[in-house]
């Protein structure tokens, strides 16, 4: 059996890889299409890569507009000449919504795994995904009732990143130790995200704010990744700043505080249970366009997903050392407050092994 699938960005491919390994002992699959490296090594046959792929906002629609273009007719032209028996598309829904037309309208089933968030945005979407999805497979607890309630075919599997949360060290002193870190200062981790432009945004005010704070706490930023290994030596980071590869988890486990990228690592982060701040900053035109179509009160998932605010979100303007530096002092003075309100978010995705369960309603439809 031939799929073909479309993974745009690094979470994609993760998350892609993972449930894939589960399909590919359930029966004898061959799959195309894009994705990242984890994909690559499991066989898929790739036209593009999502270091490619990867947009941030208007503006950076704008710039890649060219590349879209091309890659929206290289991936159609392919999808015939694979003739698949399915066509799974990972999240990504600017660009994947648009190949779903497509890849129905010439027949195909069509497959959509990690749901477009309506519920945040571009509620207008679900018109398409009734029309042009057979199955969609939703990752967080209330998305299935909301598709449904619309008249799609949905089924909630778990959150596929319960899979990826692995720890190398079974102790926070195992930890320190391989770090080489002192004894009892707080450690701050930093995850500034996996995409050269959030990095871009968040690295001058973290510096900032860590020479700011000066010498109170111990500080641990978290490469992606799919990042080059050389990516920060771009940055005149502060030597207060250790720079750690490999050992992401272990960083949101066994530090005492995170400063978060908005995305997926936030969602992690609080169902692992470290209390964290998050961080966004976009340009200016992104600002305004998403200020007009957002529809949630909060951008964090685990303030969404909790239906108020268990994470200080600090966005653009909001976004200073000043306010960095604040709330991490308020988290410290009540901090098992912040961690007792993050175990709430944990309980909600207690389902065993949601890669295996997206993979098994996968085969169930197409079998």
């Amino acid at each position: 059996m031939k799929l073909f699938l479309i993974a745009g960005e690094e979470s994609g491919d993760i998350h892609a890889s993972n449930m894939i390994r589960h399909l590919k002992k359930m029966a004898d699959f061959s799959f195309y299409g894009t994705g990242g490296n984890r994909l690559k090594d499991l066989g898929q046959v790739q036209f593009f890569h999502i270091n490619d792929m990867s947009i941030i906002g208007l503006d950076g629609i704008i710039k890649k507009a060219p590349f879209i273009f091309n890659m929206f007719k290289t991936l159609k032209s392919k999808l015939l000449e694979v003739n698949p028996d399915a066509v799974i598309l990972v999240d990504y829904p600017g660009f994947n919504l648009k190949f779903a037309k497509f890849a129905k309208e010439n027949g195909y089933k069509v497959i959509y795994y990690i749901a477009p968030q309506i519920w945040a945005w571009h509620f207008s979407r679900i018109k398409k995904i009734q029309k042009y999805v057979d199955l969609v497979l939703c990752i967080l607890p209330f998305e299935e009732e909301l598709y449904k309630t619309n008249g799609v075919n949905s089924k909630f599997v778990g959150n596929p990143i319960i899979n990826n949360i692995k720890f190398n060290f079974n102790s926070k002193d195992e930890f320190k130790k391989k770090i080489d870190l002192e004894g009892d200062k707080k450690i701050i981790g930093i995850l500034p995200g996996s995409r050269k432009k959030e990095i871009d945004a968040l690295i001058p005010i973290i510096n900032e704010t860590v020479e700011m704070l000066g010498n109170n706490y111990q500080y641990l930023l978290a490469k992606a990744k799919n990042l080059d290994q050389d990516i920060f030596k771009n940055y005149k980071l502060s030597e207060k700043i250790k720079v750690i590869d490999d050992y992401n988890y272990d960083i949101m486990k066994y530090t005492d505080l995170l400063w978060v990228c908005s995305g997926t690592a936030t969602l992690e982060s609080a169902i692992i249970g470290t209390p964290l701040i998050l961080m966004y900053k976009v340009s200016k035109l992104t600002e305004i366009i998403g200020r007009i179509v957002i529809k949630t009160k909060f951008i964090g998932l685990p303030n969404i997903v909790a239906g108020e605010e268990v994470v200080p979100e600090l966005i653009q303007d909001e976004l200073t050392p000043e306010n960095i530096i604040k709330y991490t002092s308020i988290i410290f003075s009540k901090y098992e407050t912040y961690k007792s309100r993050l175990s709430q978010i944990g309980k909600m995705f207690n389902v065993e092994n949601p890669s295996y369960q997206a993979a098994k309603e996968i085969y169930s439809y197409l079998y």
